[in-house]
């Protein structure tokens, strides 16, 4: 009776483990699609004359991400110490944003500032994940946070290029669309792997 109960536990305790991995999945998704159409449309704004707006369209997709992080936020375990660091993550994840954001301005050129924000996402994934992933057995964050980096070298020959608006635009477009293909990369990644949880 008493073993049963022990597989029972256990088994329950597999389960919390697979369904959060599963919201893992779809959150890369998710999130995914908010900033990507966000950008795109923005972009679209630009070259139509309403570059204003995009701004504020970064700001939109920010707070509806986070509202949804704050959904997805009960799919994550109930413990203390996976929560606490998790929260903690989220300072390294933003981290290398305001780094990279902070620097002189002569050096922060509309092409840089178009393009930076793309390495600096897989810096602080990387790190973040690293951190909050330690004991995980699907470390979705730390794989896209690589992705991101071993693809962010393509952005180098941009920077060979005449400097105009729509080189900014294509640069922007270049990032978003490489992001949303690694997240949708990370959520298949992440939706196979977390059978793991199961049978670990």
């Amino acid at each position: 009776m008493v073993e049963d109960m022990a597989k029972l536990g256990d088994i329950a305790l597999k389960l919390e483990r697979y369904r959060h991995n599963i919201a893992s999945a779809l959150s890369w998704v998710i999130f995914g699609m908010i900033f990507g159409s966000m950008v795109t449309l923005g972009n679209s704004l630009v070259l139509l004359g309403f570059g204003g707006i995009f701004w504020i369209l970064l700001i939109l997709a920010g707070i509806t991400s986070g509202y949804i992080y704050y959904k997805f936020w009960k799919y994550v375990p109930e413990n203390r110490e996976v929560k606490r660091r998790w929260k903690i993550g989220l300072v390294f994840l933003f981290l290398p944003f305001i780094i990279a954001y902070s620097i002189p301005l002569p050096i922060k050129t509309p092409l840089y500032c178009a393009t930076i924000w793309y390495p600096s996402l897989g810096v602080g994934l990387l790190i973040c994940g690293l951190y909050v992933e330690k004991t995980s057995l699907v470390k979705s964050t730390v794989y896209a946070g690589v992705l991101i980096l071993l693809t962010s070298p393509l952005l180098l020959p941009l920077f060979t290029m005449p400097v105009n608006p729509s080189l900014i635009v294509a640069a922007e477009s270049l990032c978003t669309s490489m992001m949303i293909l690694i997240y949708f990369i990370t959520a298949i990644y992440a939706f196979f792997k977390a059978e793991k949880t199961i049978y670990a």
